[in-house]
């Protein structure tokens, strides 16, 4: 008789970070079966934290409540618990959810509570791909019949989640933003404020718009900025997304700008018709399909001209 064990190839990658006046040190864990892209830049020392997640972590106090949907290997979760926020860290893949509560219980942090857990717009059967970083509920292009592989599950709404009332949140689960945000009605009551990226390609194939994302969040009555490296800037007006991924701070009232940060003003129409023309010449197809998309959501005449100019370039 044989005695078969499972081995679970775990690398421990020593991380570090300054937050304000505050050093803290940490331990994140990747699991090298995974093949994940973002656990091999962990790996090489090529992944940092974004800006969104740096000014949100610059503002969190202790005893804070912060929900982070789609929490993968726990980068901004393990480093907010060890800050002394208590982190409801929600996360559809299985495989990920294991990952993090090992870093959990390697950095001995009683805090966080792991909820492995698909968030829809409403309780019922969905298909999720599991997808490493990029899981998402399936789309018309991703599904079985494109060559991926899914697993029927039962979703739940950010209303039903355990662990609230929520001070903060972190969103990023791959286009279905603006579905949580429609089962949390009760939840934005409560939230300060949150940041959430938005991915017009991804919200496109779950039916719906960055604009109407941003219209939810202005709805719950939150003000929105985007986020960069130490900046907050307020958003062009009518409303365009030129880049396909933009991180978004949606607050309540004055946001919070921690030091050495500062408060920009929205770009010019001139600088956002220019960063759109950049990206409808994005070396990648998903990118250059957002740009299309939201060249063809402009004013008839803009884009006409928009339309010429990059025949030309």
């Amino acid at each position: 008789m044989f005695a078969y064990s499972w081995i679970v190839r775990q690398e421990i990658v020593p991380s570090t970070l300054d937050v304000g006046s505050v050093h803290i040190s940490y331990d994140l864990v990747v699991d090298l079966d995974l093949e994940d892209p973002i656990g091999r830049q962990m790996m090489s020392g090529e992944w940092k934290l974004s800006g969104a997640l740096m000014w949100l972590l610059s503002i969190l106090e202790p005893g804070d409540t912060v929900l982070d949907l789609g929490a993968h290997f726990g980068t901004f979760a393990i480093p907010a618990a060890m800050l002394g926020a208590r982190v409801i860290a929600v996360e559809g893949s299985s495989s990920n959810a294991d990952v993090l509560q090992s870093a959990c219980q390697r950095n001995r942090l009683s805090n966080i509570e792991v909820i492995e857990a698909v968030i829809d717009s409403h309780v019922g059967d969905v298909e999720f791909a599991d997808l490493g970083p990029y899981g998402t509920i399936s789309t018309p292009q991703i599904n079985p019949d494109h060559g991926y592989r899914t697993r029927p599950c039962v979703a739940t709404t950010v209303d039903d989640l355990s662990g609230g009332p929520f001070t903060w949140a972190k969103i990023d689960i791959e286009g279905k933003e603006q579905a949580a945000l429609a089962g949390a009605p009760r939840s934005l009551r409560d939230l300060r404020g949150m940041v959430i990226e938005s991915n017009g390609y991804m919200l496109r194939n779950h039916g719906t718009t960055p604009q109407q994302m941003v219209n939810a969040l202005t709805a719950a009555g939150m003000t929105l900025y985007e986020v960069g490296s130490l900046y907050l800037r307020h958003l062009p007006r009518p409303f365009v997304q030129p880049e396909t991924i933009v991180d978004f701070a949606a607050v309540k009232g004055r946001p919070l700008i921690p030091h050495g940060w500062r408060l920009s003003p929205a770009r010019s129409r001139k600088e956002v018709l220019d960063a759109l023309l950049t990206e409808a010449q994005h070396p990648i197809a998903e990118h250059r399909d957002h740009a299309e998309r939201s060249i063809a959501e402009l004013s008839p005449r803009v884009a006409r001209q928009l339309q010429r100019i990059k025949a030309r370039v």
